[in-house]
């Protein structure tokens, strides 16, 4: 599981910079009415990427517990398709994509192809013990292991704080003059 850890960590690094950059001050897609729905997606990721972060670091899941993973992988491929979905229409009024966040996608994707692999090659094994989900962490320094639990209970803190937030810019998106709000 070492492998994925890494890359996790590299992953969550890239993706912590993609956010505040480009999502929070680069483009500013909260602000956006036109963004709601693709912000929405990114407060998604924030819960799938803290179980993650959180999981590699600590847990290992056996026997049956691997289709919990399974189940989070699958809501992470959903919540990148409909993200990717979104963002032709969300940021059309933006021009597009800037194209350092667009190139940084492209990286993400590659990283995460490569993580989800390492993911399946180290729990392969693990489908044929007795179901469980154990504390086993990963042989890595724990001054990492520690830095990644915190960036997993981070993600968990601010998807609180950005659902509270998206749903309360709904309501008041729903109360602008529709051709402010599309």
């Amino acid at each position: 599981m070492e492998t994925a850890f890494y890359l996790l960590l590299v992953i969550g690094s890239i993706g912590f910079f993609d956010v505040l950059f480009f999502h929070w001050y680069h483009c500013r897609l909260a602000e956006r009415p036109e963004c709601h729905r693709e912000v929405f997606w990114h407060t998604a990721r924030h819960l799938v990427y803290a179980l993650q972060f959180l999981w590699v670091a600590n847990l290992r899941f056996h026997g049956a517990a691997l289709l919990a993973l399974v189940m989070l992988y699958v809501a992470d491929v959903v919540v990148a398709w409909s993200d990717v979905w979104e963002e032709t229409a969300s940021r059309k009024p933006q021009g597009g994509l800037p194209r350092g966040e667009y190139f940084t996608h492209v990286v993400l994707s590659v990283l995460v192809g490569c993580y989800l692999m390492g993911v399946a090659h180290a729990v392969w094994p693990d489908r044929l013990l007795p179901t469980a989900v154990v504390v086993d962490p990963p042989r890595v320094p724990v001054l990492l292991r520690g830095l990644m639990t915190l960036m997993g209970l981070s993600a968990l803190g601010v998807f609180v704080l950005d659902l509270q937030a998206w749903v309360k810019r709904g309501r008041a998106f729903r109360s602008l003059p529709q051709h402010v709000a599309s």
